[in-house]
């Protein structure tokens, strides 16, 4: 898999984590534009973080037959990054299903500077 991570500007214009209680939060948009079924590796370093704590799925662009995944590992934690996979939803590998290209994730990141 190979992406494209892109900051999204807030309501004020920065594009950059930004402050949230204890933490900084950042809204990020992630091309897709090759995949393969191990998935991607997208780390807090590309969002602007250098530690991530949570990694909420906001949108996608994919067809109603597929769906995005930010896995932790079996901890809990995110080690500096997360694992991003595309499943069909009937539990097949989505790999094995057709190559998904140009498709957009979007996220909402949590974690520390």
């Amino acid at each position: 898999m190979a992406h494209t991570v892109t900051l999204l500007a807030d309501h004020k214009g920065f594009v950059k984590p930004r402050v949230n209680g204890d933490e900084y939060m950042v809204d990020a948009s992630i091309l897709v534009t090759a995949y393969t079924a191990g998935g991607e590796v997208i780390t807090a370093s590309s969002l602007g973080l250098s530690s991530l704590t949570a990694v909420v799925i906001t949108g996608n662009s994919l067809p109603a037959t597929f769906s995005a995944v930010a896995e932790c590992t079996a901890a809990g934690a995110y080690e500096g990054g997360f694992h991003l996979y595309m499943v069909a939803m009937d539990g097949t590998n989505a790999q094995a299903s057709g190559d998904i290209t140009d498709t957009t994730i979007r996220v909402r990141a949590f974690g520390l500077l």
